[in-house]
């Protein structure tokens, strides 16, 4: 009877561990801000990231954990390091394609990509699905979809009113701006708020097309723009004739939001609609 019990308890103990393997998470080394964002998001702490303080810096959420190793620039990791830490997977974007071959030594490289063909809600979703798979959690992905619809439905309510068409850029000089169009992750942001994008003019892969700022004349649309400003650019915006003139022309004050990291995925789109939505609520565009 003790026999029995006992082997009884070591096919137990072998079929809990072995369904405890198959459920965890793998290894997984993320190159791509992307990638890292939305395994942070899933629940997932990869093993090793590239420029964590540069992710922490432009990302800035969710946070990378301080056990997580750095292993170098996203076009250069430290093969040597990454190595020593026996990564089960590798996620890149297809930007880094020409590393593929060399991380493949490694471990298995998969390449997700998201901005290929132009971004939108319905793509995000795909590579959150993508990721929760190669994270072996997918039911957390659908959790981290499902929520931040819900998220979005939320803050979709407190923007009071008809509000009118933003114009959301990033300054390059005092002169010269990157301006988000149809395709670019803040337009899928405020089109599930509900808002509307005043640029329509074609974009590169991006989202974003490189412009003088007197392309923006006579844009009837609030203007939002997105820390960091270059160095010198804030004081000599204040003292710009015309640029004093188009903020006249458009009406409107503008929104001034902190740093939202422009390439990546559901975690950024939430936080550019959190932000969006108290500048607009007059609750300040900071985290």
């Amino acid at each position: 009877m003790i026999k029995s019990s006992f082997l009884m308890l070591v096919v137990w103990l072998t079929a809990a561990m072995m369904s405890a393997s198959v459920n965890a998470s793998p290894r997984i080394l993320s190159l791509d801000w992307t990638q890292t964002e939305t395994l942070l998001a899933l629940g997932v702490t990869p093993v090793a990231v590239a420029q964590k303080a540069d992710y922490n810096s432009w990302v800035k959420a969710p946070p990378i954990p301080e056990k997580t190793v750095d292993i170098g620039l996203r076009t250069q990791p430290n093969m040597e390091r990454l190595a020593e830490l026996h990564p089960d997977k590798i996620l890149i974007s297809p930007i880094f394609k020409a590393m593929k071959p060399k991380l493949s030594t490694i471990a298995p490289v998969s390449s997700i990509p998201l901005y290929e063909s132009g971004l939108s809600w319905a793509s995000l979703k795909t590579v959150t699905r993508q990721i929760a798979r190669e994270a072996n959690r997918p039911k957390a992905g659908e959790t981290l979809i499902a929520n931040a619809k819900q998220q979005l439905a939320s803050l979709r309510d407190t923007i009071p009113g008809e509000q009118p068409p933003l114009l959301m850029i990033q300054f390059l000089d005092a002169n010269h701006v990157r301006v988000f169009g149809t395709n670019s992750l803040y337009h899928a942001a405020i089109s599930e708020l509900g808002l509307s994008n005043a640029w329509q003019k074609t974009t590169n892969s991006w989202g974003f097309s490189m412009v003088s700022t007197r392309e923006l004349l006579d844009l009837d649309a609030q203007l939002v723009i997105v820390r960091p400003l270059p160095a010198g650019v804030e004081q000599t915006l204040q003292t710009n004739m015309f640029w004093q003139y188009l903020v006249k022309r458009t009406g409107h004050t503008p929104l001034m939001i902190d740093p939202v990291w422009s390439f990546g995925a559901i975690p950024s789109a939430l936080r550019f609609a959190r932000l969006v939505t108290a500048a607009l609520t007059d609750q300040g565009g900071q985290s």
